[in-house]
């Protein structure tokens, strides 16, 4: 019983994080009117961020949906 226990939450905390992916170290470009385009690529996942701030956020976590690639 104990061993079904610990299988079933285990799928239920693996559930909850599906479809995430936290990714950081972006590459920035600036736009014109003085926003930013944040870069986030790896092997698997792109995503892009534009923001109106001075630098990229060094990490962001993105839906996985979302995946431009």
């Amino acid at each position: 019983m104990r061993g079904i226990l610990l299988i079933c939450s285990t799928l239920l905390v693996f559930n909850a994080t599906a479809g995430k992916n936290t990714m950081s170290n972006p590459d920035e470009k600036e736009l014109q009117g003085g926003k930013r385009l944040c870069t986030y690529e790896n092997s698997i996942y792109l995503f892009t961020l534009v923001t109106g701030s001075q630098s990229c956020p060094f990490s962001k976590t993105f839906d996985t949906n979302d995946n431009e690639k």
